[in-house]
């Protein structure tokens, strides 16, 4: 395909205008994040991260035990208390 050719193309400006400049960086920020989300969603979890969540889910079941077990202590207390 020679310049000529190219420049036939009534779809696609090929001018050096702001306009023309500011469309493609705008259609390049859209496939730029589109590939991005499509490799995001296609990459596999390791292994490492999805035990360091389990991990940290039995953490905050512990935790909240804990905290209900140590309440319920302390609620005992006061009642003997009185």
């Amino acid at each position: 395909m020679t310049q000529g050719e190219r420049q036939d193309f009534k779809w696609r400006p090929n001018d050096n205008s702001s306009t023309t400049l500011a469309r493609y960086d705008q259609e390049a920020e859209h496939w730029y994040r589109a590939f991005k989300n499509a490799e995001r969603k296609n990459k596999p979890s390791s292994f490492k991260s999805d035990l360091a969540v389990i991990g940290l889910m039995f953490s905050l079941v512990f935790s909240l035990l804990t905290l209900v077990a140590l309440s319920v202590i302390q609620f005992i207390k006061w009642l003997r208390s009185e």
